[in-house]
Order: C-alpha cells, then structure tokens, then sequence
C-alpha cells in the first residue's frame, strides 16, 4: 500500500509498504479521504512540540472498514465510517472522570501514532463512528475539524441564542461560526484578511470586521447590550489573543481555541479586574462526534463551503505547499486517498 511517511521537519515522502492487519479490538479501514490540518504543518514545519519522528499524518478522515479484529462484530465490515483520532489510555485522573481528550498520556494518530495518509489504516473500534446515511466520505473527513467546533461551544458553556465573537475565520473559527450559528447565535467575526472576512459573510456570519480596523472598544459594542456570551479566539497569536480579552464583557468568558506557537504574553489585568474567565478547549469526545455529524447530516455544515482544493495522495506534497501558502481562497485541502 502506499504511506505518507514524514520523517523529520520538512522530510515528508509517499512509500510504499505492507498492509497492516486488525488486531483484537480493531478494524481495519481503507481510507478514502483525509483532510490537511494546520498542526500538520506545524509538525512539517517543526513547530509541534509533541509530534514523534518518523510518522505518518493525518487525522482528519473518513473511508470504509474492510476487516475486522478478534472480539469485533464482523458485520461493521463495508460500513462508511470517520475515526475519531485521540487514543486515550482509561486509567489516569482525566480519564476516570471521562474527559479523556485531556488523556495524561493521550496519543492522536498522525502525530505520536500512525496517522491516515495511507491506503489502509488499523483502529480501535471505539474510535469508530459510523457516517449517517447520505453521508459521503468527503463529508465525513470534516467530522473532525466540526467537532473541535462543537466542543469549543461546550466549553463556553453557552445554551445558545447569545451574542458571540469569534476571532479569526479559519476552517476553525468558521466552524465554530456554524455550531453557534445552529444553537441560535449572533455570529460576529474578527479575520485579519479581508477576503476571508467576505467569506465568513457569505457562510453565514451576522457581521466580520477586519482586525486592525477598528478598535476593541468599538467590536465589543456588537455584543449588544449585555456584552458577548463568548468570545472563541482561534488564531493563537498574541495579538488575537488580547484583542479577545478586551472584547469580552467585564465577567465574560473567552475560550481559547487557537494554538499558539509558543509562550504568549497575557495581560493578566485584563482577567483579574474584569473577573474573566479563560477556558481552554482540546480536541472533542465521541458525543462531540455524534453532534458534528448530525449537523453536517442536516445541511448546516457543508462540504462545499470548506474544502476548496483536492490533491491525491501521490500528490500530497503540492497539497501542504497549498496549505501553507493559504491565502482568502484556501480553507480546507483534502487529500483523496482512494484516487491514489
């Protein structure tokens, strides 16, 4: 079969390898589809700290179980499924509360575990979730990246019908847009680029304002009255970041979606005196799966809106190069590994 395999920093090649078989618990998968994430290209690039060299990535994906392991119902056989990619170890403090996506010893495929851009991938049957009908395989490589969305607005705490500000309209913080906008929402967005801003308009955004063109002050009066339920920053820089905080409501939340580089300076002011609270968001749970997937499966997510650019997987190469030139035309590059 054929296996993406990245080395090291800026060492990623297509090999060609052996087929791996589905142990007790498992299934084997053919992978159909599998979406580039901006951490992989910070573990391109270098710049993950917990990736483990050599690997192959690729998390965010969708295909068809082909086998299955001792102890696995045989009949999963030919189901359409996506994966949930975070394997997680049940035995730490995290866990036995069942929050295992902060595992103490979490692996996520495609960075400390092999990853899915590959023909054929072995996983456990608890990270399987099957794709509703009239569901695709492109469809449900998105399931992934909708989930981080979906349990950013857990996280908030929000029940829905509330202002919020989302910062920065990524594929994140686009996705973000639509699980709010699905709970009743005001959807106001922040985008430093003035064509993806137009773009969070035509997807659904009640308003986007370019960053640096106009004031916190004056963002934050968009909450309405009662200020932002919510402020989700998904950018991770310094400068988002505190715009953020200023944008919130004196005894407002702000979800920390984005993943910042490195150590990013925090005016704590900003937190003590307006009694703000900070919430961190990692990843997803299988019930954030099963909300992402319904959402796509009634329309309000749509693959159309997101993937804008499909390379093969021989080709997977050019799709990180466009990846990372990025730009107001590109959201989501998805790799069609069934296409070779």
């Amino acid at each position: 079969m054929k296996r993406a395999l990245l080395e090291g920093p800026g060492i990623l090649k297509v090999v060609q390898d052996d087929a791996p078989e589905p142990g007790a618990g498992e299934v084997l998968v053919r992978v159909a589809a599998c979406g580039i994430c901006g951490s992989d290209l910070h573990a391109y690039n270098g710049e993950h700290p917990l990736v483990i060299y050599p690997v192959t990535p690729g998390h965010e994906f969708s295909g068809t179980v082909v086998a299955t392991g001792s102890g696995v119902d045989a009949g999963l056989a030919g189901s359409l499924v996506c994966i949930e990619p975070s394997l997680y170890c049940g035995e730490c403090a995290q866990c036995a509360s069942g929050r295992y996506n902060i595992c103490s010893n979490l692996r996520v495929m495609g960075f400390q575990a092999p990853g899915a851009f590959c023909d054929f991938i072995a996983v456990p049957q608890n990270r399987v979730h099957l794709l509703p009908a009239g569901v695709g395989p492109v469809e449900g490589a998105l399931a992934e990246p909708a989930a981080v969305g979906v349990h950013a607005f857990a996280r908030s705490g929000l029940t829905g019908g509330e202002a919020v500000l989302i910062v920065g309209a990524g594929v994140i913080g686009l996705m973000v847009m639509k699980v709010t906008a699905a709970a009743g929402c005001t959807c106001v967005m922040v985008e430093g680029d003035k064509g993806r801003a137009a773009r969070a308009l035509d997807m659904g955004a009640d308003k986007a304002i370019v960053f640096g063109e106009a004031p916190a002050d004056v963002i934050a009066l968009a909450g309405g009255e009662r200020g932002f339920g919510a402020v989700f920053e998904c950018v991770g820089r310094a400068e988002t970041i505190d715009l953020a905080l200023r944008c919130a409501p004196r005894g407002g939340t702000v979800v920390a979606v984005g993943v910042p580089p490195g150590p990013v300076p925090v005016d704590m002011a900003l937190v003590q005196d307006g009694e703000l609270e900070v919430r961190g968001t990692l990843m997803y749970m299988g019930a954030d799966f099963d909300r992402a997937l319904e959402l796509i499966s009634i329309g309000a997510i749509l693959a159309d809106d997101f993937v804008t650019h499909r390379v093969r997987l021989d080709e997977l190469d050019r799709g990180y190069g466009i990846a990372r030139e990025g730009g107001a035309g590109t959201l989501k590059v998805l790799v069609d590994v069934e296409k070779g």
